[in-house]
């Protein structure tokens, strides 16, 4: 038994938006590490909110829904913190980027193999997105140096790639296999 699904507008908005903000990078790498502070902060609230929204609507369906739900609450939290205290939270900027990046990217691989158990065919695609994830945030966390002059355009093709994928997830048209007892519980 499948169903279709419902919060495709989810990732084609998440999509939209972060292919926006790398437009915006590239075209001023400089002028956007000053501003970073403010744009990370509203996409990592934003990404919590849709991380709850998301959490919430598959917990019956998927058992370790809690995962995502705490990574929504967190971002809401540093978001929040980004957004309006960037005096305090600028010097660390660099830092929570290549942490938050590394985050999303265990996310994305964790919910991926999910994905696979479920018999979801491109599950592999997310996996993927996922190590890139860790493999930026690791060259940010552990060069710092190099990463605060690089950052802007990391996370600009980030941005881009990771935009890219949601809006293809978007637009993909594959029905959701309905899980069974079994599958849940793998």
């Amino acid at each position: 038994m499948k169903s279709k699904r419902k919060n495709w507008w989810m990732y084609l908005l998440r999509g939209v938006l972060f292919i926006i903000v790398a437009i915006l990078i590239f075209r001023n790498p400089l002028a956007s590490l000053m501003g970073l502070t403010s744009v990370i902060g509203f996409l990592t609230l934003f990404t919590g909110i849709i991380f709850v929204m998301g959490s919430i609507s598959v917990r019956k369906l998927y058992n370790k829904w809690g995962w995502t739900l705490a990574l929504g609450i967190l971002d809401i939290l540093l978001g929040g913190a980004l957004l309006f205290s960037p005096a305090l939270t600028a010097p660390l900027l660099i830092i929570f980027i290549g942490v938050w990046t590394v985050a999303i990217g265990m996310m994305e691989s964790g919910l991926s193999l999910g994905l696979k158990k479920l018999r979801f065919k491109k599950w592999w695609v997310l996996l993927i997105m996922g190590l890139l994830s860790i493999l930026f945030g690791g060259l940010i966390i552990f060069k710092p140096l190099i990463g605060a002059l690089s950052v802007t355009m990391f996370m600009g093709m980030h941005f881009l790639f990771y935009g890219s994928y949601l809006i293809a997830k978007g637009f993909q048209k594959e029905e959701i296999p309905t899980p069974t007892p079994k599958t849940i519980q793998e």
